[in-house]
């Protein structure tokens, strides 16, 4: 092979690595800090205060949507057709600390009042969730309390 063509085939393969670099790592799709006391939820602008129960939508843009409580969350996501990078909610045993939605367990029990009062508390596995629920709480999914969260019976 002759050394004009060796130069063509590095220059493209050096392009081509550059772009795939950069649709992977070029943009920010990371969680924000949320500033409690400071920052109001993007669906019912009141101020997100409780550091154990706020949510986080990151899109597939970059762009950040926090929210005071889960159903929040839930509800927003509802209203907007956008792809989510990240859906985060913060595990009520670490508050401030976001982790995946699509994971954790949410308890629903009326010894755990939220925010917004629909008593949704989220955890990082079916162990804690347990544990926290008591006597009269039930634990769900995050994808079943998405799907049901306009039917969930009164507490």
């Amino acid at each position: 092979m002759s050394e004009y063509k060796t130069h063509n085939i590095m220059k493209y393969l050096v392009l081509l690595i550059t772009v795939v670099s950069f649709g992977l790592f070029g943009c920010n799709r990371q969680a924000k800090p949320i500033e409690y006391g400071k920052q109001a939820c993007d669906y019912c602008r009141m101020s997100i205060v409780d550091e154990r129960y706020a949510a986080q939508l990151v899109s597939c843009k970059g762009k950040t949507y926090s929210f005071d409580a889960i159903e929040c969350m839930i509800n927003y996501k509802h209203e907007h057709t956008e792809e989510w990078q990240q859906v985060l909610v913060t595990d009520y045993n670490r508050p401030k600390k976001l982790i995946p939605a699509e994971v954790c367990w949410i308890v629903r029990s009326a010894n755990l009042p939220s925010p917004m009062g629909m008593y949704l508390t989220a955890l990082p596995n079916k162990v804690a969730a347990d544990e926290l629920k008591g006597e009269d709480g039930t634990v769900y999914t995050y994808p079943e309390i998405e799907q049901s969260i306009n039917i969930l019976p009164a507490l």
